[in-house]
């Protein structure tokens, strides 16, 4: 069986849309027999799904991942482990013994006690909700449409409340901030810098 775990400077990356080398680890019986490490080439969902099947990968297990490439690879028959974070060695031994769904190797900010803090809805998994674009389109996080305000919710003190979260858009692999811009997922962004795609603060 075969498991492929992007990576970053010995972690696992932050987001797969934009990752540029995995670790392809083969086992048996519970055991490597063998490890490489590939580039992962192409930009597009479709590319890098097929990078995956060529190379037999069964098994993805990464970061945070969009929706449209996560459906993909399942198409495509790979089962996907999304929202994982850590030293890559850790992650794939802690894959191998079947210890990878503990809370150490969790992204920050995706554990289901957190949903309310981040401005998740309360029956949306916060994985969800980072898949669909942190809320974006004016849902969420003080977005949402009331009464005869024009489709704005009104504040407490009279005035509408922001449309749509706030922050910034920031690249994984040179670190270059960008504001993010309402309606538009930091993962579809490109950076200004070196062209990898961005990921929310």
């Amino acid at each position: 069986m075969k498991a492929a775990f992007p990576f970053w400077e010995d972690r696992i990356a932050p987001v797969f849309d934009s990752a540029r080398r995995i670790c392809i680890v083969e086992v048996e019986f519970g055991r490597i027999v063998q490890e490489d490490r590939e580039p992962l080439i192409g930009d597009l969902p479709v590319q890098k799904a097929l990078c995956l099947t060529e190379l037999g990968v069964a098994t993805l297990v990464c970061g945070a991942i969009s929706r449209p490439l996560q459906e993909m690879l399942t198409g495509y028959g790979i089962q996907v482990v999304p929202f994982v974070s850590g030293d890559l060695s850790e992650v794939i031994r802690a894959w191998i013994s079947g210890r990878l769904n503990r809370s150490a190797f969790a992204m920050p900010g995706c554990s289901r006690g957190r949903q309310r803090r981040f401005g998740a809805p309360r029956n949306m998994d916060w994985r969800d909700h980072i898949m669909n674009g942190m809320g974006q389109g004016g849902q969420g996080m003080g977005g949402g449409q009331g009464r005869g305000q024009g489709g704005r919710r009104a504040g407490r003190g009279g005035g509408p409340l922001a449309a749509g979260p706030v922050g910034d858009c920031v690249c994984p692999q040179c670190g270059r901030k960008e504001p993010h811009r309402r309606g538009v997922p930091c993962f579809e962004r490109k950076c200004p810098n070196c062209g990898a795609l961005m990921v929310r603060q």
